[in-house]
């Protein structure tokens, strides 16, 4: 196990690093620059080079990525071009509504997924399984904006169950900690919904085939003429077997879900990472994008490495 958990961060250098310069090359290649943002007739030309020579926006891309690296490597991953407030700062103070939604939906996603995808391969065929079936694909059919849209319009909009939008009622601010719990919930509820209605879609599809694949295999068969019991075949060998594969893809999927996802939170305007990546963006604030991407990154290293030490933990024979 320790052996895997070195391996892995060491290869998450070069990877971190090649993902982080590939992002900053596309960003800079994109058309327009930061400095497009402050257009002002006041402004002269030779002002609008001064400001770019402040910004280190005149030197080579190859140079102003070595900078930026060197910065990160201290610990500092600049200023905002649109604020001015550090950037670490600023990611942190967005980090706590991200993981609530994202440690909240993988939970959700965990305990729905696995019940129905063992359950529907048990019984592969029957009534509940077509159920399933039909649910998976219209859920991987349903775009995800689209459904966000659509949980707005029925559940806030026309029957005023949820909130429509942020992370807690405004006048809540200074209550007791009971009744802002309660207002974050109510705001969770939809974007945690369009989450899970996606992911379980796909991942509870695929834990179905592989339970399906496992009880078809030549050692289920020959524990069944054994005399071996169905509980015992599906809880003990089914459910661990099958499960391998959607440690893989969760642990792939963790990244997404830890950084935030950009499109959710931005139609339920959830204060996290997401938001913060789609605001700069949209104002070209170079610094706080290549930290959000560089987070993002180091959760995928994170993301695969939780990857194997679970199915190290789950099947010690592939360690090796």
């Amino acid at each position: 196990m320790k052996r895997i958990i070195q391996q892995r961060l060491l290869g998450a250098i070069p990877l971190i690093i090649g993902i982080t310069f590939l992002s900053f090359l596309i960003m800079h290649a994109a058309p327009g620059d930061p400095t497009a943002m402050m257009m002002d007739p006041s402004v002269t030309a030779q002002d609008m080079a001064q400001i770019r020579q402040n910004l280190g926006m005149d030197k080579p891309i190859i140079l102003q990525y070595f900078y930026w690296i060197k910065e990160v490597l201290k610990g500092n991953l600049g200023y905002s071009y649109t604020t001015g407030q550090p950037v670490l700062s600023t990611i942190l103070a967005r980090l706590p509504a991200t993981l609530i939604l994202s440690l909240s939906s993988l939970a959700c996603i965990l305990l729905i997924t696995l019940p129905l995808g063992l359950w529907s391969g048990w019984r592969a065929g029957s009534t509940f399984d077509r159920a399933v079936t039909i649910f998976s694909f219209i859920g991987f059919a349903v775009p995800t904006f689209w459904l966000g849209l659509m949980l707005i319009l029925s559940l806030s909009l026309k029957l005023g169950l949820f909130p429509s939008s942020g992370y807690m009622d405004p006048f809540l601010y200074g209550a007791s900690w009971w009744q802002q719990s309660g207002s974050v919930l109510s705001h969770l509820a939809l974007p945690l919904l369009t989450i899970i209605i996606g992911e379980i879609a796909g991942l509870t599809r695929y834990y179905r085939g592989g339970v399906i694949a496992i009880l078809k295999s030549d050692y289920i068969l020959a524990a069944r003429a054994r005399g071996i019991g169905d509980k015992r075949l599906l809880f003990r060998h089914a459910f661990k077997n099958a499960v391998l594969p959607v440690i893989t893809l969760l642990g792939l999927g963790l990244p997404g879900l830890i950084s935030g996802s950009f499109v959710i939170e931005y139609i339920f305007a959830w204060p996290g990472m997401g938001q913060l990546g789609v605001a700069a963006v949209f104002s070209r604030d170079y610094p706080v994008l290549m930290g959000t991407l560089l987070l993002s990154s180091v959760l995928i290293v994170m993301g695969n490495l939780f990857a194997d030490v679970s199915y190290a933990a789950i099947d010690p024979r592939t360690e090796n």
